[in-house]
Formats: structure tokens, sequence, C-alpha cells
């Protein structure tokens, strides 16, 4: 059965940048590319007439900033997934972006195939965030509270197995193969798992893995 290439745009004002990630990406018969645009503007107005299931953003732009232009699309195009590739990898962005709601945080020298799965998890619903923003987010908030930690105690032991894995960034096949587990055993992991914590996904997950291993590490 065929199903339907993912969608992308392509968000950077250098446009060697944009020229580059074009060519591979229309060499991977499971993307598509339907756009392109140097600025945050030029992105906002195509995606009034453009079809688009993921975007890829830099975010330090002319005019209107990467975060700013997250959160707008967010507002406006719901459906629409942001993945950030930078170059920046400081408080400063990392927060921005992610508190914008950015799906992703990926630093522009990954991997051409290690993008391709970014995208594709993206895609699937998954947050894609480059391990040391993880420790970076969790290392300016506040430490966990007692209530958290027993939360984190409600987890069984698989459970918490899968939410360390989390902590260091693995998607869910790299988790499956660690634990020997089926890709589907490890989806109703983190499902559980999103469920007792009460959060929404992936990220949020594993910033309180985060804090919680730190806690039960000093406690």
């Amino acid at each position: 059965m065929n199903t339907a290439a993912v969608r992308v745009m392509i968000v950077d004002d250098h446009g060697m940048v944009r020229f580059g990630l074009r060519g591979y990406l229309e060499t991977v018969p499971t993307l598509r590319v339907v756009g392109e645009a140097g600025s945050a503007e030029e992105a906002l107005d195509l995606l009034r007439t453009l079809a688009v299931d993921i975007i890829l953003m830099d975010l330090v732009l002319p005019g209107i900033s990467g975060a700013e232009a997250i959160q707008r699309i967010g507002e406006l195009y719901p459906e629409v997934r942001v993945i950030v590739m930078t170059s920046f990898l400081d408080t400063a962005h990392v927060l921005s972006a992610v508190r914008a709601g950015a799906s992703g945080y990926l630093l522009k020298d990954i991997l051409p195939d290690d993008l391709v799965q970014a995208i594709s998890a993206v895609h699937n619903g998954q947050s894609v965030m480059h391990p040391k923003v993880v420790t970076l987010i969790a290392a300016n908030l506040n430490p966990a509270q007692q209530a958290e930690l027993e939360l984190g105690k409600s987890l069984s032991d698989r459970e918490l197995a899968v939410l360390r894995l989390l902590t260091q960034g693995r998607q869910n096949h790299e988790i499956a193969i660690e634990l020997n587990v089926s890709e589907n055993t490890v989806r109703t992991h983190v499902s559980n798992i999103l469920t007792k914590l009460d959060v929404r996904d992936r990220t949020q997950a594993a910033l309180f893995g985060v804090r919680f291993f730190e806690a039960l590490a000093h406690g």
C-alpha cells in the first residue's frame, strides 16, 4: 500500500542551506519538499496556500524570530509540526523554541539519515530533541518536588527503564532494541507513562524523567 509522502517546508535565511537540504530531501522517496522560505513572514504567507506536514526552521531569522514563528504556526496551523534546525545550543535559544511549541530541536551537523528518521518520528507524533537539549532544559527547571517524586514512583520498573531512555533522546525503535521488546510494546509503555505522569508528549515526559532521576540520585 502506498503512503503519501511527508510534505516538508524549509525555512532558513541562507539560500545555500535551503538548496542543500532540498537537494538531499528530494532524494528520499518518503519525503516531498513543497516549499521554502527565507524568513518567518514568508513561511507564514506560504502556509496560507500550501499543505505542509513538517517545517524545518532555523531560529535566527530576519524579522520575526523562529521562536515567535513557531508559536504563531501552532496557533494558526496546529496540525503542522516544527523541527528546529540550528547551530545554537544555548539556554536562550533552546528554551524559547521549546516553550513556543517546537516538536524537535536538532543541530545542523546532524547526519542526513538521522534527519530523515527525525522527520518521520515527528510526523508520527513523537518529539525529537538533541540529548543535550533535554539536559539543558531540565537544568533551568525547579528541582522535583515530593509530589513529583511520588508520581514517578508510580511507574513500573519497565516504565522507568523506558523513561530513562526517553531522557537520553532515544526513539521507539532504539528503545525496543535496548530493552529487547517490540516497538508496539514500547509505544504501550510510552502511552502509559504519559497517562501516569499527566503530561502531553515525550518531551515533557523526558524533562520529568531528568528531574526525577536527579532527585533520586540526590535523595
